[in-house]
């Protein structure tokens, strides 16, 4: 028969967690561990959620979108590395600090935390890309995903407190220790082949400017620059404004907002029925300016090196005797600037860069990182995000201010410049901003964006506007408005969505995806603005603009002028969509077919869909 034991004996210290008497879970007389026991999975458990967030996932993050980014990893790693040993630091004191029944708790709850945010990372974002133009965030998710993704979290955890509870009841808390130290070690160890594998396959300890250099030299390719942007000729000027994701929803909407809004704009036509070649920045602009499409066979360096060598419609505007000026930005429009040198006149060296507040850089990688590793009701939490933000904190030494499509610094350098005039054959000026994109950065009164603020784009058309009639209005002050050839247009519509097919992404998508086109010919004043049905497209735009400045002999196919009401046309348009490929994702071309008004959703057809990898490979 067995002796009674003593309530005293307990809580005595005598029982060690061997001891087949040890007080049950339900007791609440959970045994103290060794140090032996608790230090090896308090290291493992400290280490694996704050290097997965803190520094791997911004290590990864930065790989992914190397050429995306204009500053080097070095801007922000030493920061990752302190961040993630401070967080590791703490977690390690509190374990060792806590035994019994909240010692093992805080290891159930930091595993769940480590576990979940590394297969939320790899396998529950459910195509959920970072950087997809529009920012990130909450907004971007589709009800069904966000529910399904909750549960999974949810189940996970409480599979793991019954599962802690069971363990504990049967007194086999050994068996605790052992998976948790191993499932620590598979999230870290996978992880740690990650980064050693990304280490030698990109080039991402080597600093940007010397990264995509030409050889011989080490101080970065040339960029874009605000020069001669507010310089116009006396004998002819065609000025393009380039406003970003400029759908034609948006000019109705705020046109049935506010009926008078675009009545300064005399001697234009809108026409409804406009569509663009691509639905994306890249590589929509590059296809305008130069005429030259992407077959998506070539990396992104390559297309932009191929096409801007050639020049295209630019080099033949500068073969003509008009002095060509581009004002755009690095990434999505070009890479390398002194690919434009023989025909665009605003280009300038670099001289090196700095970062504005590398702890800032940090934090901005960060967010970026726990927008990967969050679950989907949680991703707001971070906030939007889009590339210009992050690269806004790499400042470039220039002779010239680099260009900045940022609405705030177009609209403050135009009014802060005087407009002069110079005696040339003709000017060309194409002006690309931020326009129509989320997360707007300011309110009207260019003051820092509220949360309701940033995701209303019609806020974003109406700063367009205020830097376009600023424009314009100097243009009429120097008398140059009525003989210049002015384009209002957007590189594309809103894409709304990155993994559905045109007509699936909402209940209010009506299957089209229209551009806002307004175009003023050379000799057009004084008249209100009218409105066209006409079926055009991108196709039609340069030789539109090669016969309003009366260079006929440019002049390829039909222009605008030649395309009457009513004519039903056959029109393309190349949709990027994120597919599942094997256990990865890939980028699909759709390309349709438009037959007849574009405005109709029943008219598009699907012509032929083309699996290419990765887009910004």
């Amino acid at each position: 028969m067995k002796p009674k034991r003593k309530n005293s004996d307990l809580n005595n210290g005598r029982f060690n967690d061997t001891d087949k008497n040890t007080a049950s879970f339900k007791q609440k007389k959970v045994r103290r561990f060794s140090l032996r026991r608790k230090l090896p999975l308090s290291i493992l458990l400290s280490l694996a959620l704050p290097l997965t967030v803190c520094f791997f996932g911004p290590f990864e993050m930065y790989c992914g979108n190397i050429e995306e980014f204009l500053f080097s990893l070095g801007d922000f790693l030493p920061w990752c590395i302190g961040t993630a040993l401070v967080v590791a630091t703490v977690i390690f004191a509190v374990l060792m600090l806590l035994d019994g029944l909240a010692y093992i708790i805080v290891c159930a709850l930091t595993l769940w935390a480590g576990v979940m945010a590394f297969l939320q990372r790899y396998y529950l974002n459910m195509g959920i890309n970072a950087l997809v133009g529009d920012g990130v965030g909450i907004s971007a998710i589709e009800p069904s995903k966000a529910a399904l993704n909750t549960v999974i979290w949810v189940w996970a955890g409480i599979a793991l407190a019954a599962l802690v509870f069971l363990l504990a009841k049967k007194k086999k808390l050994g068996v605790f220790f052992v998976t948790t130290a191993m499932l620590a070690i598979i999230v870290i160890a996978t992880q740690t082949i990650g980064f050693a594998s990304l280490s030698f396959t990109t080039d991402v300890y080597t600093p940007v400017t010397e990264r995509n250099a030409e050889e011989g030299e080490t101080k970065g390719p040339s960029v874009l620059t605000f020069e001669n942007i507010t310089e116009l000729s006396e004998e002819n000027n065609v000025i393009f404004f380039l406003v970003d994701r400029f759908d034609v929803k948006y000019y109705e909407k705020l046109l049935k907002s506010e009926p008078d809004f675009f009545d300064g704009l005399d001697g234009f036509t809108f026409y409804n029925d406009y569509t663009t070649l691509y639905c994306r920045t890249y590589p929509a602009v590059s296809s305008i300016l130069t005429g030259k499409e992407n077959t998506f066979e070539n990396t992104r360096l390559n297309y932009f090196k191929e096409i801007y060598t050639d020049g295209g419609y630019l080099r033949q505007l500068h073969d003509s005797g008009y002095s060509v000026n581009v004002y755009s930005e690095k990434y999505y429009v070009y890479d390398d600037a002194s690919y434009m040198g023989g025909y665009v006149d605003n280009i300038s060296g670099v001289n090196g860069y700095s970062i504005d507040s590398e702890f800032g850089l940090f934090i901005d990688m960060l967010r970026l990182s726990m927008s990967e590793y969050l679950p989907f009701l949680a991703k707001g939490l971070v906030g939007d995000m889009s590339t210009p933000e992050f690269n806004a904190h790499a400042i470039y030494e220039v002779d010239e201010p680099a260009y900045d499509c940022d609405m705030k610094a177009v609209y403050d350098y135009i009014g802060n410049s005087e407009f002069s005039t110079v005696e040339n054959e003709g000017n060309f000026s194409f002006i690309h901003i931020y326009g129509c994109h989320t997360p707007v950065s300011y309110d009207l009164e260019w003051n820092e964006a509220d949360d309701n603020e940033k995701n209303d784009s019609l806020i974003g058309l109406k700063q367009s506007f205020m830097i376009i009639n600023e424009y314009l209005n100097e243009m009429r002050r120097l008398g140059l408005y009525e003989d210049a050839t002015i384009i209002i247009t957007g590189d594309h519509p809103a894409a709304l969505s990155d993994s559905k097919l045109l007509g699936e992404a909402s209940k209010s998508d009506d299957g089209t995806r229209v551009t806002a086109m307004l175009f003023k010919a050379s000799g057009d004043s004084g008249t209100a603005l009218k409105t066209s049905t006409a079926q055009i497209s991108q196709d039609e735009l340069w030789a539109t603009i090669f016969e309003s400045e009366g260079l006929t002999s440019l002049k390829k196919g039909k222009s605008f002028f030649d395309i009457p009401e009513g004519e039903d046309r056959v029109r393309r348009y190349l949709f990027e969509r994120s597919v599942k490929v094997g256990d990865g994702r890939a980028d699909e071309i759709v390309e349709y077919r438009i037959y007849g008004s574009a405005r109709n959703g029943e008219n598009w057809e699907i012509y032929k869909t083309t699996v290419v990898g990765k887009i910004y490979k």
